[in-house]
């Protein structure tokens, strides 16, 4: 077959969208008219259009061009609505601006198309009669009005679970309880933190808080400030019907806020709160096997302590170097039982205490906090081995790292992919649960749903456990954990060798665990050392296996381990 010969056809939309050109040439002119300040918007708006060479089927499409906003991509989808249904074609069909270039081409080519077009501009011709026939009554229309093209002006709503909300909140409840209609911030600030996820005290260097709310809710006439040496406030008319109407939505919606700061309940169901807040699922989790032990049994020579159901407490132990000053970090939620006390491994842990006779059992949680600053600076100066060493050996078996971020994550002493990767490996090697938090307040949100959590987790469960390491489903007592993971203990042969060898360079602790598996002591390794040759001692330690996946200590970890110990 040969090639067609002759010019380059040429198929291009002069107008490829009619209805929305026509559309905001109206809106052009009414704002011109009226002299609104819209007027660029539309200009920009109009000119980006001009430009575009396809068909756009929406005002949704629209969203693409520069100039188009929310209310504009809206108002177009409704001028085409309303063209649509007075039975006008689509606004994408091909319109007779269009320009085809035939010349020098084959008459029978040219036979077919020009046939085939002219059926569409009969059709183009229909719509445009439609378009104009129509055009009075769409510029009648109210619709049209460039005055939608910004948001409209409309009753102040505050957003779920913000400072507005939770304020209207705390003084519908003042309210309901026929207290004086005059009440202080911290009245209004101690009843209103649960319905907010925002601090309503925050450090002075601070400058916004959940409290800042009150002066726009002041300034849209929902509240009443008195003026005076003791500020007081109070719900106007509008601001009790507004609190009604918030409180009648907060009732039908599920948050985490509503789970915090309820008493556990048999009927409470973790599945239905909000996953927004990305909490952690102890469903997901590991549980703890069932306790078959009576408390009649003895382990070893250590008696048994055993809780009841529902007969204990559980409260958050914090280390006290995790204090934040003089400020109470755990204010914001009364119901929140916690501790300050000394740490040894940890800043965060939960324990089971007998309300009768506070005996106390460790749950088998234990957390981490590190802010992404000092993240860097442990793995710089080599504290963060060694306390992921102190946590896989302190008996607790749900080990996380809560990671918080810093200042944007900007200058935090190593490149920020460096710490990802370090808590990448965390995460797959040493089995930890990493948790990342953006702000102080977030991370406090955290341990009070982890606690809430725990407290649904345990309800109707009883417990046992001793002064001994846990297993079989036992817990172990405080006092035992914190003297077990105490840092300056007597250590063992064994482990004092595991602490020398992650002193070197590429050295893990899944590695030095299974190098001491083999050989207890430094003695034994270089009485091993000493059977082998150069070659022999330098490969040693390399066919050793290490971790869940068996992989080999290697060779490089196995010549720099011989060459510690060795004069070659």
């Amino acid at each position: 077959m040969n090639p067609v010969a002759g010019k380059r056809l040429t198929y291009k939309r002069m107008r490829p969208n009619p209805l929305f050109e026509e559309c905001l040439e109206k809106l052009h002119e009414e704002a011109r008219l009226n002299n609104t300040n819209y007027l660029p918007i539309i200009k920009e708006a109009m000119s980006s259009l001009s430009k575009y060479p396809l068909p756009l089927k929406s005002g949704a499409d629209c969203a693409i061009l520069k100039g188009f906003n929310k209310s504009l991509c809206g108002l177009l989808d409704k001028y085409v609505l309303e063209a649509v249904s007075k039975n006008c074609l689509s606004h994408n069909t091909t319109t007779t601006d269009e320009v085809i270039d035939l010349e020098n081409y084959p008459s029978s080519v040219s036979k077919d198309f020009t046939s085939k077009s002219t059926h569409e501009i009969i059709d183009v011709e229909t719509c445009n009669k439609s378009i104009i026939h129509h055009k009075d009554n769409i510029d009648n229309s109210p619709r049209s009005s460039c005055s939608e093209i910004l948001p409209k002006k409309g009753i102040y709503k505050p957003q779920f679970k913000s400072g507005a909300f939770a304020i209207l909140m705390g003084l519908l409840e003042l309210y309901k309880q026929n207290i004086e209609n005059n009440v202080s911030k911290d009245e209004i600030i101690h009843v209103a933190q649960k319905y907010c996820e925002e601090s309503f005290k925050v450090a002075k260097t601070v400058r916004y808080s959940a409290w800042s709310s009150m002066a726009r809710l002041v300034k849209k006439g929902f509240v009443i400030k008195s003026r005076g040496k003791n500020i007081q406030y109070a719900l106007t008319e509008k601001g009790v019907s507004m609190a009604y109407n918030l409180w009648n939505e907060y009732e039908t919606k599920s948050s985490t806020n509503k789970f915090m700061f309820q008493k556990p309940k048999e009927d409470v169901d973790i599945r239905n709160v909000s996953t927004s807040d990305n909490f952690i699922n102890l469903a997901e989790m590991d549980h703890l096997e069932k306790i078959n032990t009576s408390p009649e049994e003895v382990l070893t020579n250590h008696p048994v302590i055993y809780l009841p159901a529902n007969c204990y407490d559980i409260v958050l132990l914090i280390d006290k170097n995790e204090k934040n000053g003089n400020e109470d970090s755990f204010h914001n939620y009364p119901d929140l039982k916690y501790e300050l006390r000394s740490l040894k491994v940890g800043d965060f842990t939960w324990i089971a205490r007998n309300r009768v006779s506070n005996e106390e059992l460790v749950l088998p949680y234990i957390i981490e906090r590190k802010r992404m600053d000092d993240l860097g600076a442990s793995i710089k100066d080599g504290r963060f081995h060694e306390q992921k060493f102190r946590l896989r050996k302190c008996g607790l078996k749900h080990v996380f790292y809560l990671v918080e971020s810093y200042d944007k994550n900007k200058h935090v002493g190593l490149p920020l992919p460096s710490l990802m990767q370090a808590l990448a490996n965390t995460r797959i090697q040493d089995g930890f649960k990493i948790y990342y938090t953006d702000s102080l307040i977030k991370s406090h949100r955290f341990l009070a749903m982890m606690t809430k959590r725990l407290q649904v987790e345990y309800m109707n469960k009883s417990l046992c456990g001793a002064s001994c390491d846990p297993k079989d489903g036992m817990l172990m007592t405080f006092n035992y954990f914190n003297k077990s993971s105490v840092k300056t203990k007597v250590l063992s042969v064994t482990e004092m060798f595991i602490k020398m060898l992650l002193q070197l360079k590429g050295m893990s602790v899944e590695k030095a665990l299974a190098i001491t598996s083999i050989y207890k002591t430094p003695k034994s390794l270089l009485t091993a050392f000493e059977n082998c040759d150069t070659k022999q001692g330098a490969l040693l330690l390399a066919p050793l296996k290490y971790g869940d996946l068996n992989r080999n200590v290697g060779p490089t970890v196995s010549k720099t381990v011989f060459q510690l110990f060795t004069s070659y």
